[in-house]
């Protein structure tokens, strides 16, 4: 990983050019919250992604950080969010959204290890890698 913490610029980001790599599971009331509360007094944080060339020739985005907001955002029927846009690897993206979901809450080691074990075949058919976790 990158040394330093990228910079990058905020812009209004379509909804359907956002890709989630790294999916979870949510608990349905604490969605129900969130949708609420975005719905009540806004978007308190953007979401952070990071751009990749889209098959269609245009800009797509992969999700970095904010899975919640940003389905919190389509449930309410928005067609744009505010994201940081990070200009950063896969492998980047991919721990620094790992990072935000242990820090998130407390994980019992065996929960984050099954958490890495779901992203990283996704992260090697994404950029096949000699490196893998023992």
């Amino acid at each position: 990983m990158t040394k330093m913490q990228p910079s990058g610029n905020l812009r209004m980001i379509p909804v359907d050019r956002i890709e989630v790599l790294n999916p979870r599971d949510r608990n349905k009331q604490v969605f129900e919250q969130i949708v609420e509360n975005i719905k009540t007094v806004g978007l308190k944080k953007p979401i952070t992604v990071t751009p990749r060339p889209g098959d269609d020739g245009g800009e797509k985005y992969v999700l970095v950080c904010g899975e919640g907001r940003l389905k919190a955002f389509m449930a309410l029927g928005e067609t744009t969010i505010a994201a940081l846009v990070v200009d950063v690897s896969d492998e980047d993206a991919f721990i620094m959204s790992m990072v935000e979901n242990i820090a998130r809450r407390k994980s019992s080691p065996s929960n984050s290890w099954q958490e890495s074990s779901n992203w990283w075949p996704r992260a090697m058919t994404r950029k096949q890698s000699p490196r893998k976790p023992v």
